[in-house]
């Protein structure tokens, strides 16, 4: 069942059936439509053990603790503190983590071979 609209998947928020995901430390479920998640993030939230936000913890530490300075990739809904990424406060604005930024190239300029970013760099 739906933790916010309260209903299964059979019917969303909007009457139509839909698929629930669920948490994978609680027993938390919800419409990606009710959770404003789109089509893409679902598709990416099921190759992990994704979190529902009352269990969200920080992929690099493992804490929970901080809330107030836990982000959240816009591409794949893990959960970072700022500090344990080397940011002094959440930028506004899209954010994406190291996870899903690896693939990440920018152009190659003529003549000049690609460095792949140090692993300092990277944080």
């Amino acid at each position: 069942m739906c933790g916010i609209c309260q209903k299964g998947k059979e019917a969303n928020k909007r009457g139509r059936p839909e698929a629930l995901i669920h948490c994978s430390q609680c027993d938390n479920s919800g419409h990606p439509s009710c959770l404003d998640m789109s089509a893409e993030l679902v598709c990416v939230i099921q190759t992990y053990r994704w979190q529902c936000m009352e269990c969200k913890t920080c992929t690099v530490c493992r804490q929970p603790h901080h809330e107030d300075e836990m982000m959240f990739c816009d591409k794949c809904d893990r959960g970072f503190h700022t500090f344990c990424v080397g940011m002094d406060q959440i930028p506004t604005g899209l954010w994406v983590c190291e996870v899903c930024d690896k693939d990440f190239t920018t152009p190659k300029k003529k003549g000049v071979k690609a460095q792949k970013k140090s692993k300092s760099a990277q944080k």
